[in-house]
């Protein structure tokens, strides 16, 4: 090709280039049809987007990642500290059936002696709670038996909850949590009446 010939075959791809750039510019242009996809609105439609099922995010509950165990009558007391349990990890897999979401909720963690080197079988309670919009609607507390030994005065434990189930509309305003819940399902003991 003649050098003559370039830049004019340069300039006519230019012109070309900004003619194509001014047809996103223009309203009603195939520049804003290829972006709304001829909606005329560029707004998403959130309810919409809300409404599609999706597996809810499953997390550690801030405040419940671990739990202290002491020796009888010595709570609070460092010296007396025989166990400390924590949870590490969550996972979940989701599985649509019908109307409902149904989520396995993996936990792992692992429990550590105290200063006193304790060993023996701890129990470490774990919770699985669904939160739609502040509002609980699954809990279910299991209570995990792991075995402390030595010479590593400490020991790995896991559980997986199968039974979570949330409405699949709702599945994304939920929130799955996972943690330590030291009180557990125990009621509040009544006065006894004279």
């Amino acid at each position: 090709m003649p050098l003559a010939h370039r830049p004019i075959r340069t300039a006519l791809l230019l012109a070309g280039l900004v003619a194509l750039a001014g047809c996103g510019s223009m309203t009603g242009g195939i520049g804003t049809t290829l972006m709304t996809g001829g909606a005329g609105e560029d707004k998403l439609d959130t309810e919409a987007l809300l409404a599609r099922p999706t597996c809810p995010p499953a997390e550690i509950r801030h405040g419940t990642e671990s739990m202290l165990i002491f020796e009888p009558g010595k709570h609070g007391d460092p010296n007396a500290l025989r166990f400390q349990a924590s949870i590490q990890r969550v996972a979940r897999e989701c599985n649509q059936v019908g109307d409902n979401m149904v989520v396995r909720v993996g936990s792992a963690g692992r429990v550590a002696s105290g200063p006193k080197g304790a060993t023996g079988t701890v129990t470490v309670p774990v919770r699985v709670a669904a939160v739609r919009d502040d509002q609980v609607i699954y809990s279910k507390l299991a209570n995990v038996p792991v075995d402390v030994r030595a010479p590593d005065f400490s020991a790995l434990w896991t559980q997986v909850d199968e039974n979570v189930v949330v409405p699949a509309a709702d599945s994304a305003k939920v929130t799955i949590y996972v943690g330590l819940d030291e009180i557990g399902d125990k009621a509040p003991k009544k006065a006894k009446a004279k």
